[in-house]
């Protein structure tokens, strides 16, 4: 093998070549992994973001082989902050276990602390559970919630180049044919226990102006205030500004948000919201994006009121969608424990990474 690692220029266009081969690198790498392939990248949906650069740096690379590509990867990281940096890595299953990945990370991570960031965080899926191994061959967090096969070839070559494991996260899916009188049952008892000093409220595409403010420092408050076991975030800068902006590319690309969320009527703040993305080609899986209950509210199930209303109503506006993918750290009992309740089975999990790098 020949590699090279270069950086790839961001397209005008989602049919260039080379973008067409990013992407179809990292399909392939993440299908290979989770051992599933309805949660996809798109072509012109992630253009879009790599293209929009006011709030956060993305610096895409391609591993060549002999002039073919085989590798891509990202260095990533939001404006707002000082020293987190997400690198993400994908390789073609015909080209693993000869040393692509560590080439690829070692690349991403000289960029990386070139440009200043020193907290590197990655993520990397498997389709294995480690109740299915002898507990001798699972690697498990601090926290001891979850677990990774350590014979997998990501968490070898992670391990090799320094990095941590502090957490793990389950994907799940919820099928569109499950049965709704359960979402219905779940959202009436939730909202009668919450009292009426919490409204539920959903929107689709734009936020509502009354709302934009707090929905927006609800979701500064992702970092501070979800589990992340090991993991060490700082919290991103989120203003309506910044919604509106995010807002403006999503309808550009075709994408659809569906939020659920709660006010708190004695404040006017959102206290809890969740967020359903669903991508332009109706018929594909949904994302579940953000879930979170304010820290100082929680105990009253917030989090069934914004899951159940959400999924109720994406049954109603995308009824072709056929399932709806979401993630939880294995610590999130709470949410962990409603997801299973409304119908949302285990599909893959993932780890979260981390590594202090060394300024060059």
């Amino acid at each position: 093998m020949n590699l090279t690692v270069t950086p790839l220029d961001i397209p005008e266009r989602p049919d260039d070549a080379d973008w067409r081969a990013y992407i179809d690198i990292v399909n392939a790498s993440y299908s290979a992994d989770s051992g599933d392939d309805m949660l996809v990248w798109h072509a012109d949906v992630t253009l879009a973001a790599m293209r929009d650069q006011r709030y956060s740096v993305k610096a895409p690379f391609l591993v060549w082989d002999d002039g073919t590509p085989i590798g891509a990867g990202i260095v990533e990281f939001d404006r707002s902050t000082a020293r987190d940096v997400d690198l993400s890595y994908a390789v073609l299953p015909s080209h693993r276990g000869r040393g692509v990945a560590d080439a690829l990370l070692e690349r991403l991570e000289r960029e990386a602390a070139a440009l200043g960031r020193t907290n590197a965080q990655t993520t990397a899926a498997t389709a294995v559970w480690p109740d299915s191994l002898d507990e001798r061959d699972v690697l498990r967090p601090s926290s001891g919630f979850g677990g990774l096969p350590r014979d997998d070839e990501n968490v070898r070559t992670l391990l090799a180049r320094g990095y941590a494991l502090g957490q793990v996260e389950r994907a799940s899916a919820y099928r569109a044919d499950a049965d709704p009188g359960v979402l219905q049952s779940m959202l009436a008892a939730a909202t009668a226990h919450a009292g009426s000093d919490y409204e539920p409220v959903w929107w689709s595409g734009a936020t509502p102006d009354e709302h934009v403010d707090a929905y927006a420092y609800a979701v500064s408050r992702m970092a501070t205030d979800v589990p992340s076991g090991d993991l060490d975030w700082e919290e991103a800068a989120w203003d309506a500004e910044r919604i509106r902006a995010r807002e403006a590319r999503v309808e550009r690309t075709g994408q659809l948000w569906l939020v659920a969320a709660v006010v708190h009527r004695p404040t006017g703040r959102i206290v809890a919201f969740n967020e359903l993305v669903v991508p332009p080609d109706r018929t594909q899986a949904t994302e579940n994006y953000g879930t979170l209950v304010l820290r100082e509210h929680r105990g009253r199930r917030l989090g069934t009121i914004v899951k159940c209303l959400g999924l109720l109503r994406w049954r109603e506006v995308v009824p072709t969608s056929p399932a709806v993918f979401t993630f939880n750290a294995e610590e999130n009992r709470y949410m962990l424990d409603v997801n299973e309740a409304v119908g949302f089975r285990p599909v893959f999990w993932e780890g979260g990474w981390q590594k202090e790098l060394t300024s060059p």
